[in-house]
Order: C-alpha cells, then structure tokens, then sequence
C-alpha cells in the first residue's frame, strides 16, 4: 500500500471520528489502538507520550506534512480508535 492510499484511509477515518490529535487527549480516551507521530516531534513530547501510553506507536512524516493532510497548520500526534478501517491503516505501518 503506498502513502497516498495511507493518507486516504487517514482522511477517511477523521470524516467518521475515528481518530484525534494532540497528545493531551491520550489519557481521556479509553478506546486507543494506536498512535501515529510525526518524525519531528520533540525529544520531550515523545517522553511525555511514552510514560501515558503503553500501546504501539508508529512514526510517519512531518507535522507539517501531516498537518497539511487535514487542514490544519501542525499536528503532530494522530490517536486511532479501535476500528475495522483503522486495521488497515496498523497493518500498512506492521508490514513496511
């Protein structure tokens, strides 16, 4: 599966609320599969993000580049809710 198929299945999952941003929101979810960040995220923010979350955690792209995917200036933390179309999304990250 290559990017832009990745980023369709992203943009997908964000139209049915089946993802979040921002690392804040990670201990007021309880449905988490897994986390999404981006390459250039800062050293303190990953720290922060492993102590709260014990899950799988894949790294794709920019802030910029992902912000860019959904409108917004920067993100740089995606949460995916346990989901069938978010499967998809773990499978493509497990295989590459």
């Amino acid at each position: 599966m290559d990017e832009r198929k990745i980023d369709s299945l992203l943009q997908l999952s964000y139209k049915a609320r089946k993802l979040t941003f921002g690392y804040e929101n990670i201990d007021r979810l309880k449905n988490i599969d897994f986390l999404i960040i981006a390459s250039d995220l800062s050293e303190n923010t990953k720290r922060h993000i492993l102590k709260r979350f014990k899950g799988e955690i894949f790294v794709y792209k920019t802030k910029h580049s992902l912000g860019a995917l959904f409108g917004k200036k920067e993100i740089g933390v995606i949460i995916l809710l346990k989901d069938k179309l978010n499967l998809q999304i773990k499978d493509y990250f497990k295989n590459q």
